[in-house]
């Protein structure tokens, strides 16, 4: 069944409590510190805190200070879980082609090399060294008018 925004439920009011974003977006990590490496190198994501022993909170920027200022949706590295068959993490990228060769060379494994889906978007898929599904969308994935033709390109 495909869904429209115009037969969606309408948002709860504030004075109901309402949804106002997306937190973070928690990472299987059986072993934190390759990962950590892997997702500095391949995205320039730096931790930026950690919780416990079991994750660390990474976000992009050029140094810590940059990344943790960046109020965009941070990235937890977890221990505690495994990288079972998850929803990929997709990742709004800007040239494509070299994210996924600096991927490669980091030791992802790409399972779809970039290609233009139906709605114009670049997309490529990998594995991260722990198995992690990770997509990779340049250009205008946000927008609403496409926020409904992921994945079918």
């Amino acid at each position: 069944m495909q869904h429209s925004p115009t037969n969606a439920a309408a948002a709860p009011d504030a004075g109901q409590g309402e949804m106002i974003g997306v937190g973070y977006v928690r990472i299987p990590a059986p072993q934190l510190e390759p990962l950590l490496d892997f997702y500095a190198k391949t995205f320039g994501m730096q931790q930026i805190g950690c919780i416990l022993e079991h994750a660390l909170i990474l976000n992009v920027g050029r140094t810590p200070e940059e990344a943790t200022a960046n109020k965009h949706v941070r990235v937890i590295l977890d221990n505690r879980l495994t990288p079972v068959d998850q929803n990929p993490v997709a990742f709004i990228v800007r040239g494509i082609g070299s994210v996924v060769e600096r991927a490669k060379a980091h030791g992802a494994t790409v399972t779809m090399e970039p290609l233009v889906a139906r709605n114009g978007n670049l997309v490529a898929k990998l594995l991260d060294p722990t198995g992690n599904r990770i997509e990779l969308i340049e250009e205008g994935s946000d927008k609403d008018e496409n926020l409904y033709l992921i994945g079918k390109g």
